[in-house]
C-alpha cells in the first residue's frame, strides 16, 4: 500500500479527470472499488487507515501512484461523507423537546414548579406556547 499525500496525487488526478474512469463500489464498508481503465481493464482499488496514515493499493501495472486510486479515492470520500452525513442525529422536534423538559426539570429543579418559572421568565406558563428556541435553551440547561 502507499501512503496519499496530495502532493503526490496532482498528476495522478489530473490523469484521472482527463480519463475520466468508471468507478464502481464493490464493498463500501471494506473501502474496496472497482475502477476500468483506459482500455476497459478492470482494476480493484482499496483503502485503509493505519497509523493515522491514508493508504491505498491498486492492482494495475503502474504499481505506485495511478489514476485508478486519484478516482477511487474521490468516490470514496464521497461515500463515507454521506455516510457521516446520515450517522448525524436528527434535530429534535418539539414535541421531543416538550417531553423531554417535562421528563427532567423536576429532577433537576425539585423546589421549581415549571409553569410559574415559564410564567416570570417568559409570560407564559406552557411549553407550547414557546419558540423551538426557547424550548432547546431551556433544554441545554437540563
Amino acid at each position: 500500500m502507499i501512503k496519499l499525500e496530495a502532493d503526490k496525487m496532482t498528476k495522478a488526478i489530473e490523469r484521472a479527470k482527463a480519463a475520466r474512469p468508471r468507478v464502481r463500489v464493490i464493498n463500501a464498508d471494506e473501502r474496496t472499488y472497482s475502477v476500468t481503465g483506459s482500455k476497459g481493464d478492470a482494476y480493484t482499488v482499496r483503502f485503509a487507515l493505519a497509523n493515522g496514515h491514508k493508504l491505498a493499493e491498486c492492482d494495475c501495472p503502474a504499481r505506485g501512484m495511478c489514476y485508478h486510486i486519484a478516482a477511487a479515492a474521490s468516490v470514496n470520500i464521497a461515500v463515507h461523507s454521506m455516510r457521516k452525513a446520515a450517522e448525524k442525529p436528527a434535530a429534535p422536534t418539539r414535541e421531543s423537546l416538550i417531553r423531554s423538559i417535562k421528563a427532567n426539570w423536576s429532577a433537576k429543579f425539585p423546589t421549581v414548579n415549571l409553569a410559574d418559572e415559564l410564567m416570570a421568565r417568559f409570560k407564559r406558563n406552557t411549553l407550547e406556547a414557546l419558540s423551538i428556541d426557547f424550548l432547546q435553551a431551556i433544554h441545554a440547561i437540563l
